[in-house]
């Protein structure tokens, strides 16, 4: 794929792995359906939930790319990465795995449907975790299409903690987001408590919020297309690729979408 257009997408979630928002079948869909063209080279990356069985999806992990110890605050977890290929196509995802914080019967909520505590936390191990395995293989991304709450993290910490990589400083980033009610948002000691670059605009923010605030274009799901002028997804399949293509190549051109 000589000057095929990169992009890395990343997910709290993808079909078949798992299918709680609506954003998840996109995240199944979209990168096949672009690396098919013959235009783009995609990678997929999500965490590895204790939904998630190993052995019915194959999963195994990638030892050059695991043991990454990845810092919030006082508390410090290894980072292992696994990988799957997604049945009936030629794309893989990395799982980003990790006992701590994704190793759970639910996504962000328990079984009796209450919020976990920390999902603010995870939100920002996430993030760290998928850009630590990107500069881990060593492959340059020209533009970053996060999705939903847990990644919603990824634009700001791609624009603070590693805006001056070499990897990643030229990338631009596109971000959708869920109808998730994260219900976590940040106060002014979450910074040192996650040790994130502090920022004013980040105060009172839920990581959804986070995403769209710090991404260079918004591509809402098709649920939340009547409450914005954004770009979205119109829900239906065939168009999709159309669609995200028109804001990527206005965002890779300096036009706003």
């Amino acid at each position: 794929m000589a000057n095929a257009m990169r992009i890395l997408f990343i997910s709290g979630e993808v079909a078949p792995f798992s299918s709680q928002s609506e954003v998840a079948p996109i995240v199944r869909s979209l990168p096949e359906a672009l690396h098919e063209s013959g235009k783009f080279e995609t990678r997929i990356m999500m965490p590895r939930y204790g939904t998630v069985s190993e052995r019915r999806n194959r999963l195994h992990e990638v030892i050059r790319l695991s043991g990454s110890e990845i810092t919030l605050g006082d508390h410090t977890e290894t980072l292992r990465v696994k990988v799957a290929s997604i049945p009936g196509i030629r794309l893989q995802v990395y799982f980003m795995d990790n006992d701590f914080y994704f190793k759970r019967k639910g996504i962000y909520r328990d079984r009796q449907g209450n919020l976990f505590a920390d999902n603010l936390e995870r939100s920002a191990f996430y993030a760290r975790a998928v850009i630590r395995t990107i500069r881990n293989l060593g492959w340059q991304p020209d533009l970053v299409h996060a999705f939903g709450w847990l990644s919603g993290l990824v634009p700001y910490v791609l624009r603070t903690e590693f805006g001056e990589d070499e990897l990643f400083k030229n990338a631009k980033i596109v971000y959708t987001p869920d109808q998730v009610d994260f219900e976590a948002r940040f106060e002014t000691d979450s910074f040192a408590r996650l040790s994130l670059a502090p920022h004013d605009k980040l105060v009172g923010q839920q990581p959804t919020e986070s995403g769209a605030t710090f991404a260079d274009a918004v591509i809402l799901p098709p649920s939340m297309s009547e409450t914005s002028d954004a770009a979205s997804f119109s829900g239906n399949a065939e168009l999709e690729m159309d669609e995200a293509v028109a804001v990527y190549e206005s965002v890779m051109s300096g036009v706003p979408a």
